[in-house]
């Protein structure tokens, strides 16, 4: 933690900002909730019933994925299951301990219904937060307030997922037929970010890179026929791939980018291609793409010549 709160400091290091401390510089390990206050503690206990349903719909989630074998979806809970965890480091004191929650059966309910508990529960922990941070901003409560919106930055909107990519990838029949002044100012504002996110080869700053990603999904969501569309695409495939290890998202992004623009002149089909190859070990997806970049991608020299090659070594014969 302290070598990483070193390289953090180096803009290097994919660390969540650190609470506000303590009047003698400590780190916060509990808040009391004011014993006079009955507002804040309805609001805190509001936000503890929240968050123990979030869990208990992430759990019963991740033991359906593990009992089906959906071991990349199950992946995608445990980074959520984290993401909460660590957004709140700190515990309220003062109230009476909660109620433990029961186990969330999943033998009678199907992904979609799960899926849509744990959407609704994330919903549900988020407006407690909002609650709470209404209730200390009006009360002129600033260190509580502060806590508050720290939690708020902590969770991480990368490490938060619908679950099913047709509810969180517009659908490949879009097409960029639109110059939008409003879309072509936000892709360049996310381009600087995403620029100036790799000042130098070995360092990063991801919280730049998390504002382009953030900017490039608001473009896609906002004008879906932007003349941008297809580049935010690829954009938004790069920066889930290099930086966030989002490689099953990365590739369906990749994806939108040349089905919405075939001509585009970015190397969406060479890196979906490549993430397959090395990344997911996943050859028979790899081999198509690379197919795929001799015939539409000549614009790279470099990137042709590896697909040739890959192409060889994945049709030799073998002995």
């Amino acid at each position: 933690m302290v070598v990483c709160g070193l390289l953090a400091a180096l803009v290097g290091c994919d660390v969540p900002p650190p609470p506000p401390n303590t009047a003698d510089g400590r780190p916060v390990k509990t808040v009391l909730v004011n014993p006079a206050d009955a507002a804040e503690a309805a609001a805190v206990r509001q936000l503890r019933a929240a968050e123990a349903q979030y869990r208990q719909a992430l759990e019963a989630l991740r033991a359906y994925y593990e009992k089906t074998g959906n071991y990349d979806k199950q992946r995608w809970v445990e980074r959520e299951q984290k993401n909460l965890t660590r957004s709140r480091p700190w515990k309220y004191t003062g109230l009476e301990a909660p109620a433990p929650t029961g186990r969330t059966p999943i033998e009678n309910v199907g992904e979609p219904g799960l899926v849509e508990q744990v959407l609704a529960a994330r919903q549900g922990w988020k407006e407690a937060l909002a609650a709470l941070e209404d209730h200390y901003q009006a009360e002129g409560l600033n260190f509580k307030l502060a806590l508050i919106r720290n939690v708020q930055r902590r969770f991480d909107p990368v490490r938060t997922y619908r679950y099913f990519l047709e509810a969180e990838i517009p659908p490949a029949s879009l097409r960029p037929t639109e110059a939008i002044a409003a879309a072509d100012a936000l892709y360049q504002r996310a381009l600087k970010l995403h620029r100036e996110g790799k000042p130098l080869p070995a360092v990063t700053d991801y919280n730049k890179q998390r504002k382009a990603l953030l900017l490039l999904l608001e473009l896609v969501r906002k004008y879906p026929t932007s003349t941008k569309i297809a580049k935010a695409a690829f954009y938004i495939g790069e920066i889930y791939k290099e930086y966030f290890n989002e490689n099953i998202r990365a590739v369906h992004w990749y994806q939108r980018a040349w089905q919405w623009d075939p001509k585009l002149m970015l190397p969406a089909r060479f890196q979906a291609a490549v993430v397959y190859d090395y990344r997911l070990a996943q050859p028979g997806k790899a081999l198509p793409l690379y197919q795929a970049v001799l015939r539409h991608e000549q614009f790279n020299a470099s990137n042709v010549s590896f697909a040739a090659q890959r192409i060889e070594e994945l049709t030799r014969p073998k002995e």
